[in-house]
């Protein structure tokens, strides 16, 4: 890689001048002016001691740049203002670059990787909120593997516990529906009762009292409670199915805190008295003592909770995988609880020290105001999708092509995954549902609609050159894109690095920005320079195609 090419020669420069060995940076110009990759080197060895005694980065830039001579493959360097070194690479070597595009360079450090990703618990229904959990989880799975790492993809579910109680709870007020209902209409039952349950908890004691013993119940596995415990849970995990398939989602392994809640009391308990302590009856893991805070992991009632649970699921997942890295894709509000959690495990388990991270992510709420499964107030994933169905066919309609129901599922799912993933994971994001059906500008159907032209372009040509793209004389908008193409391989490493696919999101819009000016300002076909703006549009194509996949979105041949 080129830029690995600068990197070598740089420090070579740095170290040849007598400087001690320090980590060099190359970043990516906002402006093209300042080079295809710049520097401030110059400005941390300015305050060091150097050789020839206190310099100013302008002068140590200097000096590197006699030292670091002239090399083949860069047009020029120059020293910019306060002593930033600018790299111009020469466009035969952008050239060179595309025509040989290793789409991604893998990484040389390949490991076992597990990613916790969904989290919705059953009995209730799946909404815009959750979604984020799940796109972010899939597009991250998907980055990890592009690099060469073994990915598994794991889902870990609140399948027992208060929640589930107060849905029971609803359930009984509300009586099971008499007639058969969709899977659809399972997941609204569901969501109503839980709603019911929670707001009859946090308002009557007595309703509160009814529902804390039917967690008890359930914890005892009593039968007066089992049939319609299992009943229900079988609608929501046959609810999920047909949304996974929709997201493109196919899990290695479903936890369930059904399974690991005996089992992680069980561990809490032989560590008391070593990782644990006794409070008021309870059991809890004395977080002050490592500068975080006090929670309890089994309550006087002898029940574990969600923080007993992860243990015996931090034992499970590892039993099951045996992974270098676990990343937990977990709201921003289980932060302190993550905290707490994975410092417990690392005491219990020491083989899973510095294994286990939480990826946060900010909320979602509705434009309209606070999105919350107890009080009923969402949009689910179902009504999300087919708004934004409906208003891509209203696109489709007006267009040559008329409405291919393939094209609508490809575009409508672009629409919504590229909506959530074009933000950093760490803010909240309010969603809005008219701009998530937005099919201009910086949107998911906007680089597919750029993929999907470059389609069209290819099948129009009366044939496609095989051989490699020559150096030819660049026009701006060719060189744009070049210099675009550039910076893939190392897009993706960054995201990977952060656990942030925006970057890729953002990436490819500019990638598609800069195509359909090329589009609109270089004649391509029948043209003088056919052949190599052919190729040029082919490599943007597979890049596109790429990026795509790596957000989970498909890139539709036609639009």
């Amino acid at each position: 890689m080129l830029k690995q090419q600068i990197l070598k020669d740089l420090k070579n420069a740095v170290e040849d001048l007598g400087y001690p060995s320090t980590d060099i940076l190359l970043s990516i110009p906002q402006n093209s002016s300042f080079g295809n990759y710049t520097s401030n080197i110059a400005l941390q060895l300015a305050k060091l001691e150097s050789p020839k005694g206190k310099q100013s980065p302008t002068e140590v830039a200097n000096e590197i740049l006699e030292k670091f001579g002239k090399v083949d493959y860069l047009e020029k360097i120059e020293v910019a203002g306060g002593g930033f070194i600018n790299f111009f690479i020469k466009d035969s070597e952008l050239v060179k670059n595309a025509s040989d595009l290793d789409l991604l360079q893998k990484s040389t450090e390949t490991s076992k990787v597990l990613i916790e990703y969904g989290h919705v618990n059953p009995l209730k229904e799946v909404h815009v909120g959750h979604l984020r959990t799940f796109i972010l989880g899939e597009s991250l799975c998907r980055i990890y593997q592009s690099q060469g790492h073994t990915v598994f993809r794991a889902n870990y579910q609140g399948d027992i516990g208060l929640h589930i109680a107060k849905a029971i709870w609803g359930i009984e007020k509300l009586g099971l529906p008499s007639k058969e209902l969709s899977l659809e209409e399972k997941a609204d039952f569901l969501g109503r009762a839980y709603a019911e349950g929670n707001k009859s908890y946090e308002e009557d004691s007595v309703f509160k009292e009814e529902i804390d013993k039917i967690n008890i119940g359930l914890y005892q596995k009593r039968k007066e409670f089992q049939e319609i415990y299992q009943l229900t849970r079988s609608w929501s995990l046959e609810y999920f199915e047909p949304i996974y398939r929709l997201l493109g989602i196919k899990y290695d392994r479903c936890f369930f805190e059904s399974e690991v809640f005996e089992r992680g009391k069980q561990i809490v308990l032989k560590n008391l008295g070593k990782v644990f302590e006794e409070s008021d009856g309870a059991i809890i893991f004395p977080g002050e003592k490592y500068g975080l805070h006090n929670r309890v992991f089994v309550t006087s009632a002898g029940n574990p909770t969600y923080e007993g649970k992860e243990i015996g699921l931090a034992e499970a997942e590892y039993d099951a995988f045996n992974y270098e890295k676990s990343i937990h894709v977990v709201a921003s509000e289980q932060e302190g609880y993550f905290q707490v959690v994975i410092k417990a495990i690392e005491l219990i388990f020491p083989y899973l020290k510095q294994k286990k991270y939480h990826l946060s992510y900010g909320v979602v709420d509705l434009s309209e105001g606070k999105m919350s499964s107890r009080t009923g107030n969402v949009v689910t994933v179902d009504d999300l999708y087919h708004v934004v169905s409906e208003k891509v066919r209203e696109v489709m309609k007006k267009s040559s092509l008329g409405i291919d129901q393939e094209v609508v599922r490809i575009v409508a799912l672009g629409a919504i995954k590229f909506s959530y993933l074009k933000f950093s994971p760490r803010p909240n994001m309010i969603f809005d549902l008219a701009q998530s059906v937005s099919l201009d500008g910086d949107s998911g159907p906007y680089v597919q609609y750029t993929f999907a032209r470059i389609q069209s372009v290819l099948r129009n040509s009366s044939k496609l050159p095989k051989i490699p793209m020559e150096s030819v004389a660049l026009d701006k908008q060719e060189r744009a894109l070049l210099r675009q193409l550039l910076y893939f391989s190392e897009t993706v490493e960054e995201a990977l690095k952060l656990g942030h696919p925006n970057l890729i999101a953002s990436y490819l819009v500019e990638l598609s920005r800069l195509y359909n000016l090329f589009y609109q300002e270089c004649r391509i076909l029948e043209s003088e320079k056919q052949d190599f703006r052919l190729k040029l549009s082919l490599e943007v194509s597979k890049v596109l195609k790429k990026g795509l996949n790596l957000l989970g979105i498909e890139a539709p041949e036609r639009m």
